[in-house]
């Protein structure tokens, strides 16, 4: 964790998860490219939470919980429900799941696609809506949730800036 003036900075890197209620506190992920980070804020209770999901399924092996999508969405959302919040009131937004290599769609190796597809179908699984997203494409992003306003800032790697 860093400090930055008023802020502290929790670094959620690739396959992990983080949930707090710091006002203080800003996630961030970076290195978002075929990577999706489901991003969730709750106004009451104050929380925010990241997971930067890496794969869509897990498979063999023990893992954490964060690096796959079917166990990510799960263990973030139960995190939000053990600290008090109702799922029903989160906002919920995606960042990454971009196609590095140029691959289309409907290739089984675009591994930002099935990504998303897979994070989407655990939400929707779950009754939840995203409310806003920068995904797909061919550009690495890096996204931060600011918990106290939950302000939520994209960046592409071109260095362009967008709100969702």
């Amino acid at each position: 964790m860093d400090r930055c003036a008023d802020e502290l900075v929790i670094r959620v890197g690739m396959g992990e998860g983080a949930v707090t209620r710091r006002p203080e506190a800003v996630l961030v992920a970076s290195g978002l490219g075929s990577c999706v980070a489901v991003v969730l804020h709750s106004l009451r209770p104050l929380l925010g939470g990241m997971a930067h999901v890496m794969l869509p399924r897990a498979f063999g092996g023990t893992f954490g919980p964060f690096k796959f999508a079917d166990t990510a969405i799960p263990a973030l959302l139960r995190a939000f429900e053990d600290a008090g919040a109702d799922l029903e009131g989160i906002a919920v937004r995606l960042v990454g799941g971009a196609a590095m290599f140029g691959l289309p769609p409907d290739s089984p190796l675009n591994v930002g696609e099935r990504n998303l597809r897979a994070v989407r179908d655990q939400l929707r699984g779950r009754g939840l809506r995203v409310r806003a997203e920068a995904v797909g494409g061919s550009v690495s992003r890096t996204v931060s949730l600011y918990v106290g306003s939950g302000r939520v800032v994209v960046r592409t790697a071109g260095g362009e800036e967008a709100e969702l």
